[in-house]
């Protein structure tokens, strides 16, 4: 391997580390603020990109980690029960959506297979018919 490629991958390497450094560091500061998790606001207090977050699984867990504790119950004072009755009755809503959606599924496909059984049994007539019918000879 060549000295200059050896230098670039060096070089990858260490800007690599200072990134993973540099958020980690924002991520302390994110939990001694106490400020929502966010992997934009995160991103832009370590200067990286988002994808450089996303694309990296350690630092992607410690990120969704964080945000669930400061999601839970105990650690998001500020909901309300208008809130909770909102989101409630949405997911109550698309359940319902689901369950109608499935069942016209269902229906459809029901069709479906009954009209290729006959298509099937369709074809398997026409052979015997075909199979029966006497062939002539050609010269």
């Amino acid at each position: 391997m060549s000295r200059s490629i050896e230098a670039l991958q060096e070089a990858t390497r260490r800007r690599h580390q200072t990134a993973e450094k540099a958020v980690a560091a924002a991520l302390r500061e994110a939990r001694k603020a106490n400020t929502p998790i966010t992997f934009t606001r995160l991103a832009a207090a370590a200067g990286v990109s988002t994808d450089f977050i996303y694309r990296h699984p350690g630092l992607r867990a410690q990120v969704e980690a964080l945000r669930r504790v400061r999601n839970s119950p105990g650690g998001k004072t500020h909901r309300n029960a208008d809130t909770d009755a909102a989101e409630s009755t949405l997911v109550r809503t698309l359940s319902q959506e689901l369950v109608e959606l499935r069942r016209k599924h269902h229906e459809e496909v029901t069709k479906l297979q009954q009209a290729l059984a006959a298509a099937h049994g369709e074809l398997l007539e026409l052979r015997r018919q075909l199979a029966e019918r006497p062939t002539a000879d050609c010269p």
